[in-house]
């Protein structure tokens, strides 16, 4: 009997420079690039088997510009999850924040359905800090979002497998007891290839939303599709 699947897609967004990349990196390679590089969009995958159950997590790293609306949206509208990135160093990086937020709950009509972990990078550079943490949260209380937040920092490894294990916690995925400890110990997990630039995918979409947004797939800038090989403390404001 073939193993159950479930298909996930996790989209990743905030400003340039805050470290959106590194953060998946450090998840996906256990490694840390010190040179910037602008990222379009970038899809990374994997894999897990837990139990005869099959989960796959595709990782989407979105552009920290507002050049490409329509891609904007199409992540958007095509997300099972959230991780909104802004770095502790800069506060108009936690302004765009919000401004996302904003537009994924104007945007899906399942928003409160929808984990969303927003993530404070860079604690390594403390002495730079211009978002204080308990502000962070005292605004994200007082505008009633239903979201994780957490700081990490992706140069240190630190609290960068809280990010994700957080977001299993909140998606209720039935197998997520069992695939957390996997994430820990970082075992039974393998990367599977991206398809083909152009073919298409389909994913297992209960909002309305999902559907209609394959057109749109077709009429905007193809991402550029990577494989990718395999090798805490947070507060939840309701």
């Amino acid at each position: 009997m073939s193993d159950s699947e479930e298909h996930y897609r996790l989209v990743v967004m905030g400003s340039g420079k805050v470290g959106k990349t590194a953060i998946i990196q450090q998840f996906i390679n256990n490694k840390f690039e010190e040179k910037y590089k602008e990222t379009v969009e970038d899809l990374h995958c994997r894999e897990y088997h837990i139990n005869g159950h099959s989960i796959k997590v595709d990782i989407l790293d979105t552009s920290g510009t507002l050049q490409f609306p329509a891609m904007r949206r199409l992540s958007i509208s095509t997300a099972h999850a959230f991780v909104l990135v802004y770095s502790i160093d800069d506060s108009a990086s936690f302004d765009n924040v919000k401004q996302i937020y904003n537009q994924i709950q104007e945007q899906r009509t399942n928003f409160g359905d929808i984990p969303i972990v927003v993530v404070g990078n860079k604690t390594d550079l403390e002495l730079q800090r211009r978002v204080d943490i308990d502000d962070a949260r005292v605004t994200l209380a007082q505008n009633n979002w239903n979201c994780a937040h957490l700081e990490a920092s992706a140069k240190e490894n630190s609290l960068i497998l809280d990010i994700f294990q957080k977001l299993l916690q909140m998606a209720k995925i039935p197998i997520a007891r069992e695939l957390s400890p996997v994430l820990k110990r970082r075992m039974s997990e393998y990367g599977y290839k991206s398809r083909q630039r152009g073919e298409r995918r389909s994913f297992r979409e209960s909002d309305k939303d999902l559907s209609r947004s394959r057109s749109l797939i077709r009429r905007s800038a193809r991402p550029k599709m990577k494989a990718t090989d395999p090798n805490k403390n947070d507060c939840v404001i309701c």
